[in-house]
């Protein structure tokens, strides 16, 4: 029984950690997703440029649904950026 204790432990603060780091970026992205970029460019063509500047011309940029969903997918060679962050400046 002792060693099951050990175990539950590890589990509530791993969760308790988790749960945490979650909440921090959500309450950052909430914040800095106000600010507008002082170029004036939207996320879709700030990733362009980057893409552009590494010779990655083969990488499209898509808007994908969503918040905090923006990922590279490999398999496809896309940019995904979430609807704000593709659109916004």
């Amino acid at each position: 029984m002792g060693g099951y204790f050990g175990y539950f432990l590890v589990l509530i603060v791993g969760a308790l950690i988790s749960g945490a780091a979650a909440l921090w970026v959500r309450s950052s992205y909430a914040r800095y997703s106000q600010k507008r970029s002082t170029s004036g460019l939207t996320g879709a063509q700030v990733a362009r440029m980057i893409l552009d500047r590494n010779g990655l011309y083969d990488v499209r940029v898509e808007p994908v649904a969503g918040q905090l969903t923006d990922h590279y997918d490999p398999s496809a060679k896309v940019v995904r950026l979430s609807e704000g962050n593709f659109a916004k400046s």
